[in-house]
């Protein structure tokens, strides 16, 4: 098995972080949870390793190009953030803090190789959780109001919960055993506490994003009740 690059934490807040100005800057609207659900999406691959090589086919930025090209026809300049929320999981976050065959099935491998875990990586999912509420507060409001789309904030904490839930079980440790296996950690230490808070802080990251989402859906929630009486 290969190694997870970024977490999915990381994925969704930098593919919101990179498309909601890019969306600004080319005068198209863009729904914020499937720009965020898309940043994840390559990672699909790990619930289907008994079938595909993580970072193979769902990681190639050649493959998603072609994908793209009926949207791009269909919906110019308006699948563009759409498109650059995909890409930026590969080119980004995976080279960044991983090595990624990014146009297979050719051969080019390309990436930094660093942890999991590694103080940049975990840099990056901070500043990019940041950045993305920033962005929320300043161009997305209606994503903590009493909205009833707000529901749809449920697509993304969904795998962000998940996928921590999978890193714990059988498959997960075994899973988590390999990519900390960069690190010369293990998943044993993790769970019995005694490696550094850095393992503390990435599961924080997850619970923190996802929080921020469940208001969003609550919010939803309340709306749809409110337009029920």
């Amino acid at each position: 098995m290969e190694a997870l690059q970024v977490f999915l934490v990381g994925h969704a807040a930098w593919a919101y972080v990179i498309s909601r100005p890019l969306a600004s800057v080319l005068r198209v609207k863009i729904n914020p949870y499937l720009v965020m659900l898309l940043g994840m999406i390559p990672d699909v691959d790990i619930l289907l390793q008994e079938y595909i090589k993580h970072r193979s086919v769902t990681h190639s930025v050649l493959l998603w190009g072609i994908a793209f090209i009926p949207l791009f026809i269909m919906y110019r300049r308006r699948s563009i953030p759409y498109f650059v929320a995909v890409i930026q999981h590969i080119i980004f976050g995976d080279v960044v803090v991983a090595s990624t065959n990014i146009l297979w099935p050719l051969r080019f491998q390309v990436g930094m190789g660093n942890s999991l875990l590694s103080p940049l990586n975990i840099a990056m999912e901070f500043i990019g959780m940041g950045m993305a509420l920033l962005l929320i507060l300043r161009y997305d409001k209606a994503m903590v109001a009493m909205n009833s789309r707000n529901i749809l904030g449920m697509v993304v904490m969904l795998p962000l919960i998940g996928s921590m839930l999978y890193l714990f079980t059988t498959d997960g440790l075994l899973f988590l055993d390999h990519i900390l296996g960069i690190g010369g950690i293990s998943s044993k230490s993790i769970i019995r506490g005694v490696y550094d808070a850095i393992d503390i802080l990435a599961i924080v990251l997850h619970i923190s994003f996802a929080a921020l989402l469940s208001a969003s859906v609550l919010q939803g929630l309340r709306a749809l009740l409110v337009r029920m009486h």
